[in-house]
C-alpha cells in the first residue's frame, strides 16, 4: 500500500433499508447499480448492525465507536432543535482523523443536537402564532439535560432560537473543520440551512402540519410543523447537500492533506420528494424514486473520485442509520413485490433484524480484495477502530469503547472479530447477539408504534429476557425459544450485565456510562439497581 493516507468518505443513508439495495436483494424491485457498482470494487457486509434501530442513537454510535444507550438518550430521537448529545470531552472519529492530519468535513442531517443560543421565550408574534396554542412547557425533551421524550415535546419547534447568534457547540466542535446541513431529518424544524455555526438566513414563517403521521403511508409527502428559512425549500435540499458534497470534494482535493468526507444523506426518510428526474423512474412509487435518486449520488460522488484519480486511494463506505420505516408504505409495494427489509422482521425502530440490519458497502482497492461477501458480525461502531488501524491512528482508551476492527475481515480471516452485538430499540429496550443466537429483553420488539401506544396510555414498558431466536434456523424471528435454553440465557444476560458495568465492551479500563433519565431497561440487572436509581428523572 501506499505511505500517504488513504481519503475516506462514508455515505450514511436514511431510513434505507436492507432490502432496498439490489446486491444485498436480488428481488428488489428498484435497480441500484451504482452501490452494485462499489459492491464489486469492494466487499458487501451482509450481517452489519447499526446501533440502535433509530437515527440518532445510530449516529452516536457511529461517530463516537460507543453504544449509544451510554448516552444521556436512553430511548428515541432528539427533536431537530435540541441541545447537543454528544458530551463536549468526547473524541469522535472527526477528532481522530483531524490529529492524523485529514481535512474533515459533514455534509447533510446532523441529527445529534446543536448549541442553540436561545431567547427569552418563544417569539410568537415574529411567526404570527398566538401563544394560546401553545401553553409553556417547563421541561421538555432535548433542553435543560433533558433527554427523555417523556417530558414532552413541543407542539411547534424553533420558536425560542436567536438564529442571528452562532451555534456554540455543534460539527465544528466535534471534529469537523467544515459542515453544511440541517439541524436533523427533512422533516423536522427547525427548517434552515447552517453552515459550520451559522444558519444561512434566519426563519421568517412557519410551514408543515402538526400531528405528522412518521409511522405509515399518510403524511408521505409533509413534514412536522415548524418555522422555515426562506432559502429553505424541502424538494431542492437533498440537490443541495449532493452540489455541497461534490464541491467539498474539489476543494480538498486542491491540497495535499488526505481528507474525510461524512454525508448523512437525507435520502429515504420521508418526506418522499424525489426530483423531476426521477420522479415515476421507478415504477413502485416515490419511495422507489428516491432510492434510485440517493443511487444516483452515490455514482456521482464514485465519478468525482474517479475524476480526481483517487478512487482507489479512498476508503468508500456506505452504509444506512436503521431499517425502513412505514413511511415508505409497506403495504404498497409489497403488493408490487418490493419488500425494503427484505425477509427480515420488523422495521425502523424494532429490536428486530429489521430495525438494525444494514446494508454496508465498503470499498478500499490496496487492501480489501474487490466483489468480496462477509457475513462477520459486525456493529457500524467498528467503524471507528476499524479506520483508525487502516491509517495507522492511535485510539485512547476512554474512546470508541464499543468499537472492534474490522481489517481482519479484509485479510481474509474467518474467526469473527467480536463475540457479540448489542441492539438497541426505540423505547430503549435492548438485545444482546452472540454466533447464531439473539436474545431481546424487551416485549414486542419495543418500536416506535409499541412505544407511541404506551406513552398514550401511560404504561411503563416490560424490559426483561422475552425473546430467543436461533437466526441460523430461524432468520425471520418466528420461533422464540425462550423457554428452551435457560443456561444460554443466564450466560448472556451476564455478559450484558457486564457491559453496563464496565462502561465498555471491549478490553481497557472500566468507563462510566452518562447520567441522564432512569433507566428502565437495565432494571432486570439486580445489583446495578442503585447505580441507576440516582440517575432517577424527576
Amino acid at each position: 500500500m501506499s505511505d500517504k493516507k488513504p481519503n475516506i468518505v462514508l455515505i450514511f443513508a436514511d431510513d434505507l433499508g436492507y432490502g432496498d439495495v439490489s446486491c444485498f436483494n436480488e428481488n428488489s424491485k428498484v435497480k441500484t447499480k451504482h452501490l452494485e457498482g462499489l459492491a464489486k470494487a469492494g466487499m458487501i457486509f451482509t450481517n452489519t448492525h447499526a446501533t440502535s434501530a433509530l437515527c440518532t442513537p445510530s449516529r452516536y454510535g457511529l461517530l463516537t465507536g460507543r453504544y449509544n444507550w451510554r448516552s444521556k438518550l436512553k430511548s428515541y430521537v432528539l427533536p431537530g432543535d435540541s441541545m447537543p448529545l454528544i458530551e463536549e470531552d468526547r473524541r469522535t472519529l472527526a477528532h481522530m482523523l483531524k490529529d492524523a492530519g485529514y481535512q474533515t468535513a459533514a455534509i447533510g442531517k446532523w441529527h445529534l443536537g446543536l448549541g442553540w443560543q436561545l431567547t427569552d421565550a418563544p417569539d410568537f408574534e415574529k411567526y404570527g402564532l398566538d401563544p394560546e396554542d401553545f401553553p409553556r412547557m417547563e421541561k421538555r425533551h432535548g433542553r435543560d439535560g433533558v433527554f427523555d421524550v417523556r417530558a414532552g415535546l413541543a407542539d411547534f419547534e424553533g420558536l425560542d432560537i436567536d438564529y442571528s447568534k452562532p451555534i456554540t457547540f455543534g460539527p465544528n466542535e466535534l471534529g469537523f473543520d467544515y459542515f453544511f446541513g440541517t439541524p436533523a431529518s427533512l422533516d423536522q424544524p427547525p427548517f434552515v440551512y447552517i453552515e459550520n455555526d451559522r444558519v444561512t438566513a434566519e426563519p421568517d414563517g412557519t410551514t408543515g402540519v402538526s400531528n405528522l403521521d412518521r409511522l405509515g403511508p399518510d403524511h408521505q409527502t409533509k413534514w412536522q410543523n415548524g418555522v422555515i428559512a426562506p432559502d429553505f425549500v424541502h424538494e431542492e435540499v437533498p440537490d443541495v447537500m449532493q452540489e455541497k458534497a461534490l464541491e467539498t470534494i474539489d476543494k480538498f482535493t486542491e491540497g495535499d492533506d488526505p481528507f474525510f468526507l461524512y454525508y448523512p444523506n437525507h435520502l429515504v426518510h420521508g418526506p418522499l420528494l424525489p426530483n423531476k428526474a426521477f420522479k415515476g423512474k421507478s415504477g413502485i412509487g416515490l419511495y422507489g424514486d428516491f432510492i434510485l435518486q440517493l443511487d444516483h449520488y452515490v455514482g456521482e460522488i464514485i465519478d468525482k473520485l474517479k475524476e480526481k484519480d483517487i478512487f482507489d486511494d479512498t476508503i468508500f463506505i456506505f452504509t444506512s442509520d436503521n431499517g425502513a420505516s412505514g413511511v415508505a408504505g409497506f403495504e404498497a409495494l409489497h403488493a408490487k413485490g418490493h419488500y425494503p427489509n427484505h425477509i427480515f422482521k420488523g422495521a425502523k425502530g424494532d429490536i428486530w433484524e429489521g430495525g438494525h440490519r444494514e446494508p454496508t458497502i465498503v470499498s478500499y482497492p490496496p487492501a480489501i480484495e474487490a466483489g468480496g461477501i462477509s457475513n462477520h458480525l459486525i456493529s457500524l461502531s467498528d467503524l471507528y477502530r476499524t479506520i483508525a488501524e487502516l491509517i495507522d491512528a492511535d485510539v485512547p482508551d476512554d474512546a470508541a469503547e464499543d468499537s472492534y476492527s474490522l481489517s481482519p475481515i479484509f485479510e481474509g480471516w474467518t474467526e469473527e472479530v467480536r463475540e457479540d452485538v448489542v441492539h438497541s430499540s426505540a423505547n430503549g429496550g435492548l438485545a444482546i447477539r452472540r454466533g447464531k443466537w439473539k436474545l431481546d429483553l424487551v416485549e414486542a420488539g419495543g418500536g416506535m408504534m409499541v412505544t407511541q401506544k404506551q406513552m398514550e396510555r401511560g404504561e411503563q414498558p416490560s424490559f426483561k429476557p422475552t425473546e430467543l431466536y436461533d437466526l441460523e434456523a430461524d432468520i425471520r424471528e418466528q420461533h422464540n425459544l425462550i423457554d428452551e435454553h435457560p443456561d444460554l440465557i443466564e450466560d448472556m444476560v451476564a455478559s450484558l450485565a457486564e457491559y453496563v458495568r464496565l462502561g465498555r465492551s471491549t478490553p481497557g479500563e472500566p468507563q462510566e456510562n452518562e447520567d441522564g433519565n432512569d433507566w428502565p431497561q437495565f432494571g432486570w440487572i439486580e445489583e446495578y439497581r442503585q447505580y441507576v436509581d440516582q440517575f432517577q428523572y424527576d
